[in-house]
């Protein structure tokens, strides 16, 4: 009878692992490359792409608490999981989905994290089998905790005027959360370009003739339709872009900002102003990759901010009506915050007397201030 070791961090479900097939084992007990986990452990943040980027802050300080042989699941939404794939200290990344809804209710846990604070995830929470659990749950109607030290985050999350004077990052509560404060230490979100990545970005660089000297500024034009009032609008946009004719300059854009991104590389084209655009149906991997390229990028608070701070690019932020304070600096950002911000927090519609607080020559001031100070 065949025996399966299924403590072993490279068992596979579905198949023969590597090292059975390449060795031609008969079964597991004969494999000498055996290395069993620790602990398994589930992680379960769906969310925006930005925020479930910027949670992976939490893995390397899982390892420190828990040993470095752990195995770490993460189940996430669909559009998540080519940010997750290539992360050497996840060992399996669960696409939400029905398969993987049932088979975590079938699997045992030792820990699970479930960092949402809505549905589907806290129902999820409910369902799964482990021996601890940290984070948030349904209960009832409501949102509750697992553990005491989730609160702060729960009540940021949720009210506005905790929210306002609150004055520690996303990463700071989200450790909090997890009983890892002691262990974080204020680690950048993990993303890496893997060989397919890279290839795309010299091929990119090769057709838009970027050499390798050209200073090349990135200005994303998302805002996310939820909040409009992220970035400026594209006459504001122009304005920056005849002030930094001299560089190269990439018009970074997804899905949602196709016209948007358009209509701004052809207005400037009459104007006798040459723009580069990414393809804004790019996959996440070739995104991150023309990213890569730019020595500076411009963006309001969105997903490529935490993009950038993953691959350690130097970022301009704009702040016009989300917390400054929550975004970790890095070393590699600044911050350009709305006077107007706490009188528009959070708002959710455009406004024109927002979208002008912050001026083009205040990001042409900070730009100067980076170039004296390599």
């Amino acid at each position: 009878m065949i025996k399966w070791n299924k403590k072993c961090r490279f068992f596979n479900e579905k198949y023969a692992c590597d090292t059975l097939s390449t060795e031609n084992y008969q079964s597991c007990e004969e494999c000498k490359f055996a290395q069993e986990y620790s602990k398994k452990i589930l992680i379960i943040k769906l969310g925006a792409i930005g925020d479930v980027l910027r949670t992976t802050c939490i893995l390397p300080a899982l390892k420190k608490k828990y040993g470095p042989n752990i195995l770490i699941y993460w189940m996430t939404n669909p559009e998540s999981v080519d940010l997750l794939k290539n992360n050497p200290l996840i060992d399996k990344v669960f696409p939400h989905n029905l398969e993987n809804v049932l088979r975590i209710q079938q699997e045992n846990f030792d820990i699970l994290f479930a960092l949402e604070i809505d549905t589907p995830s806290t129902l999820l929470a409910n369902l799964v089998k482990a021996n601890e659990k940290f984070g948030y749950f349904f209960d009832n109607r409501t949102t509750s905790c697992f553990n005491k030290s989730a609160e702060s985050y729960l009540e940021t999350a949720f009210l506005n005027h905790i929210k306002i004077k609150n004055r520690k990052t996303y990463q700071e509560l989200i450790a909090n959360a997890c009983n890892l404060d002691f262990y974080y230490n204020k680690e950048k979100p993990i993303f890496n370009l893997t060989k397919k990545h890279i290839e795309f970005s010299n091929q990119f660089k090769l057709k838009n003739n970027l050499p390798n000297q050209n200073k090349i500024i990135g200005i994303n034009i998302g805002s996310a339709s939820r909040w409009p009032s992220k970035f400026w609008n594209n006459e504001k946009i122009k304005h920056l872009i005849r002030k930094l004719q001299e560089n190269k300059i990439i018009i970074l854009a997804g899905p949602n900002e196709i016209k948007k991104q358009e209509q701004l590389i052809n207005e400037l084209k009459q104007e006798g102003i040459s723009l580069i655009g990414n393809n804004p149906n790019n996959t996440l991997g070739e995104f991150a990759a023309v990213v890569n390229l730019c020595d500076t990028i411009i963006c309001g608070d969105t997903m490529v901010l935490h993009l950038a701070s993953a691959l350690n690019r130097k970022t301009i932020a704009l702040f016009f009506a989300t917390p400054p304070w929550e975004v970790e600096d890095y070393d590699t950002l600044n911050k350009v915050n709305s006077p107007l911000l706490e009188k528009y927090f959070f708002i959710n519609k455009y406004v024109d007397e927002l979208a002008d607080s912050i001026s083009v020559e205040e990001i042409l001031n900070v730009l100067e201030n980076k170039q004296q100070n390599k």
